[in-house]
């Protein structure tokens, strides 16, 4: 304090200094501080930039803009396939308009409509039904809705039964004698068999084979019954989190011209259905059934002979036109088909959309 008292200008000018030079010297570090994570950063780009160098194609602006227009143009198709894939037509309509039911009794009653509304068809289209195809796929529930987490599910394949049906009846079949579908799976069971699906994916990547198949029996809480049948994963044209499917399975007996109008028919792809499988046979006595009345063999009717007496000579009466019952030398064949297709539908992953399999208000 005195040195203060005796010179306070020279203390109050060498305390100044110091809280300069001590100033600067937090600047000084802060700088080399800065400069040194500069120098890390550099050396960090150097290294990505050397990385870079060998990307094909080189990672330009030219290049970016061209990746940009492909996405662009990924976009636009996928929302081509999308709208494509929500099918067209009376039949297209009814399967995004029509309310799921919302109880165990009003799916009991839907599937019983269909089912009657589907014979009265088969009447009218001369197509005989066999017994085991008489219920359409939908012999499990002769007695009983199905339960309430499969609803969804059974309605959506009730309407693309009906769609198939009805375009196998236009064709005209001599007789159906099965109609089968896929195990039908709930949200959480079809996330089960996903992920069972990509971990046997994965081990055979592993093991360099191909992967073993994974039913959907494994995951479904649905009992065996005539109804399902089991369509081999590996034939499926299902990719989880992108494409959803639902396989039937069509056993009719025609000639090739039935099956090719119903081929035809599905092409038109009023709904996403794709014909996985073709089987054709010979089709026997008990398959096919009785024969349409205008593919009936005509029948001659008897004449009774006459005698006419009479004293003017007439002109001698022109025989009557006589059927032939004399066969063909090569008959129509007659064949049993069983028809694979499946059902196609976007899964909400890869549209955006919600779940196709819950119920819409």
């Amino acid at each position: 304090m005195s040195a203060f008292k005796e010179h306070p200008i020279f203390v109050s000018a060498l305390t100044i200094c110091a809280a300069f030079v001590l100033g600067e010297s937090w600047c000084l570090y802060d700088r080399w501080a800065a400069a040194r994570d500069a120098a890390v950063t550099l050396e960090q780009k150097k290294t990505e930039l050397h990385a870079m160098s060998g990307l094909v194609p080189a990672p330009t602006r030219a290049v970016a803009a061209a990746i940009e227009a492909d996405l662009a143009r990924a976009e636009q198709a996928l929302a081509a396939m999308a709208t494509g894939l929500r099918g067209r037509g009376p039949a297209a309509e009814r399967l995004r308009t029509t309310p799921v039911p919302a109880a165990r009794t009003d799916a009991y009653f839907d599937l019983a409509t269909f089912i009657e509304k589907t014979r009265a068809l088969a009447r009218t289209q001369e197509v005989a039904v066999k017994p085991e195809a008489a219920r359409f796929g939908f012999a499990s529930y002769a007695n009983e809705g199905p339960d309430t987490d499969h609803i969804p599910t059974v309605f959506q394949q009730r309407l693309v039964a009906q769609y198939l049906l009805e375009s196998l009846f236009e064709a005209r079949p001599r007789s159906l004698l099965a109609v089968q579908r896929e195990r039908m799976l709930t949200k959480t069971e079809r996330e089960a068999r996903d992920t069972a699906v990509q971990a046997a994916k994965a081990a055979a990547e592993a093991n360099g084979g191909p992967p073993e198949p994974v039913p959907d029996a494994t995951f479904s809480s649905t009992p065996d019954g005539p109804d399902f049948f089991a369509m081999d994963p590996r034939a499926s044209a299902r990719v989880p989190g992108h494409l959803e499917t639902t396989a039937f399975r069509l056993v009719f007996t025609g000639q090739t011209a039935v099956l090719r109008t119903f081929l035809n028919k599905l092409a038109s792809f009023e709904l996403p259905v794709l014909v996985r499988e073709v089987e054709v046979g010979p089709a026997t006595e008990d398959d096919a059934g009785p024969a349409p009345a205008a593919e009936e063999a005509p029948t001659l009717e008897p004449v009774a002979a006459s005698i006419v007496l009479t004293t003017d000579a007439p002109a001698p009466a022109k025989p009557a036109a006589k059927k032939s019952t004399i066969a063909p030398i090569v008959a129509k064949p007659l064949s049993r088909f069983t028809v694979t297709v499946e059902y196609i539908v976007l899964a909400p992953a890869a549209t955006g959309q919600p779940d196709p399999a819950k119920p819409t208000a």
